[in-house]
Protein backbone atom coordinates (compact mmCIF):
# COMPACT_ATOMS: atom_id res chain seq x y z
CA UNK A 1 0.00 0.00 0.00
CA UNK A 2 1.37 3.47 -0.86
CA UNK A 3 1.99 5.98 1.90
CA UNK A 4 -0.97 8.01 3.06
CA UNK A 5 -1.02 11.47 1.51
CA UNK A 6 -1.55 14.73 3.34
CA UNK A 7 -4.41 16.62 1.67
CA UNK A 8 -3.44 19.54 -0.56
CA UNK A 9 -5.34 21.98 1.66
CA UNK A 10 -5.71 20.57 5.15
CA UNK A 11 -8.66 21.27 7.41
CA UNK A 12 -7.96 19.14 10.46
CA UNK A 13 -10.37 18.60 13.34
CA UNK A 14 -8.71 17.73 16.64
CA UNK A 15 -11.09 15.83 18.88
CA UNK A 16 -11.89 16.77 22.46
CA UNK A 17 -13.54 14.28 24.79
CA UNK A 18 -13.39 14.29 28.58
CA UNK A 19 -14.30 11.37 30.86
CA UNK A 20 -18.06 11.34 31.23
CA UNK A 21 -18.72 13.08 27.91
CA UNK A 22 -21.01 11.40 25.41
CA UNK A 23 -18.88 9.83 22.64
CA UNK A 24 -21.94 9.58 20.38
CA UNK A 25 -22.29 13.37 20.35
CA UNK A 26 -18.64 13.79 19.42
CA UNK A 27 -18.91 11.21 16.66
CA UNK A 28 -21.98 12.98 15.29
CA UNK A 29 -20.06 16.28 15.26
CA UNK A 30 -17.11 14.65 13.50
CA UNK A 31 -19.36 13.22 10.78
CA UNK A 32 -21.00 16.63 10.29
CA UNK A 33 -17.61 18.34 10.13
CA UNK A 34 -16.41 15.96 7.43
CA UNK A 35 -19.54 16.72 5.41
CA UNK A 36 -18.64 20.39 5.79
CA UNK A 37 -15.11 20.01 4.47
CA UNK A 38 -12.86 18.57 7.17
CA UNK A 39 -10.43 16.17 5.50
CA UNK A 40 -8.24 15.18 8.44
CA UNK A 41 -9.10 14.04 11.98
CA UNK A 42 -6.62 13.95 14.84
CA UNK A 43 -8.01 11.72 17.59
CA UNK A 44 -6.96 13.27 20.87
CA UNK A 45 -8.40 12.63 24.33
CA UNK A 46 -5.52 12.63 26.84
CA UNK A 47 -7.73 12.24 29.91
CA UNK A 48 -9.52 9.11 28.73
CA UNK A 49 -8.51 5.74 30.10
CA UNK A 50 -6.69 3.41 27.73
CA UNK A 51 -9.70 1.27 26.77
CA UNK A 52 -11.99 4.26 26.29
CA UNK A 53 -9.44 5.97 24.06
CA UNK A 54 -8.99 2.83 21.99
CA UNK A 55 -12.76 2.53 21.56
CA UNK A 56 -13.05 6.17 20.54
CA UNK A 57 -10.25 5.84 17.97
CA UNK A 58 -11.76 2.66 16.53
CA UNK A 59 -15.18 4.29 16.19
CA UNK A 60 -13.73 7.37 14.48
CA UNK A 61 -11.87 5.23 11.94
CA UNK A 62 -15.01 3.17 11.33
CA UNK A 63 -17.41 6.08 10.76
CA UNK A 64 -14.97 8.15 8.70
CA UNK A 65 -13.81 5.36 6.43
CA UNK A 66 -12.00 6.91 3.46
CA UNK A 67 -13.73 10.28 3.71
CA UNK A 68 -10.86 11.83 5.70
CA UNK A 69 -7.37 11.01 6.90
CA UNK A 70 -7.38 9.84 10.55
CA UNK A 71 -4.29 10.11 12.74
CA UNK A 72 -3.95 9.21 16.40
CA UNK A 73 -2.38 11.52 18.94
CA UNK A 74 0.82 10.00 20.42
CA UNK A 75 -0.58 6.48 20.88
CA UNK A 76 1.39 4.50 18.33
CA UNK A 77 -0.07 1.22 19.58
CA UNK A 78 -3.63 2.44 19.15
CA UNK A 79 -2.92 3.80 15.67
CA UNK A 80 -1.62 0.40 14.63
CA UNK A 81 -4.52 -1.48 16.22
CA UNK A 82 -7.28 0.61 14.60
CA UNK A 83 -5.53 0.85 11.22
CA UNK A 84 -5.27 4.64 11.31
CA UNK A 85 -3.48 6.63 8.63
CA UNK A 86 -0.71 7.64 11.00
CA UNK A 87 0.16 9.37 14.25
CA UNK A 88 0.52 12.90 15.55
CA UNK A 89 3.46 12.97 17.96
CA UNK A 90 3.89 15.59 20.64
CA UNK A 91 7.08 17.66 20.60
CA UNK A 92 8.41 15.53 23.46
CA UNK A 93 6.44 12.41 22.54
CA UNK A 94 7.58 9.16 20.94
CA UNK A 95 10.45 9.32 18.48
CA UNK A 96 9.58 9.53 14.79
CA UNK A 97 11.93 6.65 14.00
CA UNK A 98 10.26 4.44 16.62
CA UNK A 99 6.82 5.21 15.21
CA UNK A 100 8.10 4.49 11.69
CA UNK A 101 9.32 1.08 12.78
CA UNK A 102 5.82 0.27 14.00
CA UNK A 103 3.75 1.78 11.20
CA UNK A 104 6.17 1.40 8.32
CA UNK A 105 6.40 3.70 5.33
CA UNK A 106 2.62 3.68 4.86
CA UNK A 107 2.01 5.93 7.86
CA UNK A 108 1.98 9.70 7.91
CA UNK A 109 3.87 10.85 10.99
CA UNK A 110 3.40 14.39 12.20
CA UNK A 111 5.28 16.23 14.93
CA UNK A 112 3.78 19.00 17.05
CA UNK A 113 6.26 21.85 17.40
CA UNK A 114 6.29 25.23 19.11
CA UNK A 115 9.57 26.72 17.94
CA UNK A 116 11.85 27.01 14.94
CA UNK A 117 14.33 24.69 16.64
CA UNK A 118 11.64 22.08 17.18
CA UNK A 119 10.62 22.34 13.53
CA UNK A 120 14.18 21.88 12.30
CA UNK A 121 14.68 18.86 14.55
CA UNK A 122 11.44 17.27 13.30
CA UNK A 123 12.65 17.68 9.73
CA UNK A 124 15.97 16.04 10.58
CA UNK A 125 14.06 13.20 12.27
CA UNK A 126 12.13 12.69 9.00
CA UNK A 127 8.66 13.63 10.18
CA UNK A 128 6.18 13.94 7.32
CA UNK A 129 4.56 17.19 8.45
CA UNK A 130 4.44 19.70 11.30
CA UNK A 131 1.58 20.84 13.52
CA UNK A 132 2.74 24.32 14.47
CA UNK A 133 1.37 26.44 17.30
CA UNK A 134 0.16 27.99 19.34
CA UNK A 135 -0.35 30.67 16.66
CA UNK A 136 -3.04 32.55 18.58
CA UNK A 137 -3.70 32.35 22.31
CA UNK A 138 -6.13 29.61 23.30
CA UNK A 139 -8.02 28.65 26.42
CA UNK A 140 -6.53 25.15 26.23
CA UNK A 141 -2.93 26.44 26.12
CA UNK A 142 -2.86 29.47 28.41
CA UNK A 143 0.77 28.70 29.21
CA UNK A 144 1.70 29.34 25.58
CA UNK A 145 1.20 32.89 24.37
CA UNK A 146 -0.06 33.28 20.82
CA UNK A 147 2.63 34.36 18.38
CA UNK A 148 0.34 35.15 15.42
CA UNK A 149 2.12 34.59 12.10
CA UNK A 150 5.68 35.51 13.11
CA UNK A 151 6.75 31.97 14.02
CA UNK A 152 4.99 30.55 10.98
CA UNK A 153 6.90 32.90 8.70
CA UNK A 154 10.20 31.75 10.23
CA UNK A 155 9.40 28.07 9.91
CA UNK A 156 8.11 28.38 6.34
CA UNK A 157 11.37 30.08 5.37
CA UNK A 158 13.56 27.46 7.06
CA UNK A 159 11.85 24.06 6.79
CA UNK A 160 10.59 22.15 3.76
CA UNK A 161 7.94 20.08 5.56
CA UNK A 162 4.23 20.79 5.13
CA UNK A 163 2.92 22.87 8.03
CA UNK A 164 -0.51 22.82 9.67
CA UNK A 165 -1.19 25.84 11.89
CA UNK A 166 -3.12 25.51 15.14
CA UNK A 167 -4.22 27.83 17.92
CA UNK A 168 -7.56 29.64 18.16
CA UNK A 169 -8.14 29.56 14.41
CA UNK A 170 -11.28 31.14 12.97
CA UNK A 171 -12.11 31.62 9.27
CA UNK A 172 -10.31 34.98 9.02
CA UNK A 173 -7.21 33.63 10.75
CA UNK A 174 -7.37 30.42 8.70
CA UNK A 175 -6.99 32.47 5.54
CA UNK A 176 -4.05 34.36 7.04
CA UNK A 177 -2.30 31.15 8.11
CA UNK A 178 -2.62 29.54 4.69
CA UNK A 179 -1.59 32.80 3.02
CA UNK A 180 1.60 32.75 5.08
CA UNK A 181 2.55 29.38 3.60
CA UNK A 182 0.87 26.73 5.75
CA UNK A 183 -0.66 23.66 4.12
CA UNK A 184 -3.76 24.16 6.24
CA UNK A 185 -5.13 24.59 9.75
CA UNK A 186 -6.23 22.48 12.69
CA UNK A 187 -9.06 23.44 15.02
CA UNK A 188 -10.97 22.20 18.03
CA UNK A 189 -13.52 24.68 19.39
CA UNK A 190 -14.07 26.44 16.07
CA UNK A 191 -16.00 23.34 15.03
CA UNK A 192 -16.79 21.33 18.16
CA UNK A 193 -17.90 24.47 20.02
CA UNK A 194 -20.36 25.35 17.28
CA UNK A 195 -24.07 24.53 17.28
CA UNK A 196 -23.66 23.64 13.60
CA UNK A 197 -20.35 21.76 13.09
CA UNK A 198 -21.05 21.22 9.40
CA UNK A 199 -21.51 24.91 8.67
CA UNK A 200 -18.54 25.84 10.88
CA UNK A 201 -16.35 23.44 8.90
CA UNK A 202 -17.70 24.77 5.62
CA UNK A 203 -16.85 28.34 6.59
CA UNK A 204 -13.29 27.33 7.41
CA UNK A 205 -13.02 25.34 4.18
CA UNK A 206 -14.17 28.37 2.16
CA UNK A 207 -11.59 30.56 3.91
CA UNK A 208 -8.62 28.34 3.15
CA UNK A 209 -9.70 27.55 -0.42
CA UNK A 210 -10.05 31.25 -1.24
CA UNK A 211 -6.32 31.80 -0.75
CA UNK A 212 -4.51 31.77 -4.09
CA UNK A 213 -1.10 30.16 -4.44
CA UNK A 214 0.36 33.52 -5.45
CA UNK A 215 -1.14 35.39 -2.49
CA UNK A 216 1.31 37.57 -0.56
CA UNK A 217 1.30 36.43 3.09
CA UNK A 218 0.02 38.68 5.86
CA UNK A 219 2.28 39.00 8.88
CA UNK A 220 2.64 39.49 12.60
CA UNK A 221 -0.73 40.59 13.95
CA UNK A 222 -2.80 38.25 11.78
CA UNK A 223 -4.53 41.15 9.98
CA UNK A 224 -4.22 41.02 6.22
CA UNK A 225 -2.41 43.84 4.45
CA UNK A 226 -1.53 44.34 0.84
CA UNK A 227 2.06 44.59 -0.31
CA UNK A 228 3.37 45.81 -3.61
Amino acid sequence: MPQMQLPERVLCLVTALDPGDDPARLLSSISAAVRGGVNMIQVQAPDLERTDFFNLAAEVVEIIGEDALVVINDRVDVALAVDAGGVQLGEHGPAVKAARRVGGDDWLIGRSVHSLGGAKKAEIDLADYLLLGTLYETASHLDQSGVAIDLLNEVVASVQLPIIGIGSINPERAGAVVSAGARGVAVIDAILGSDDPERAAANLRIAIEKVGSDHVPPISDGNQRMTS
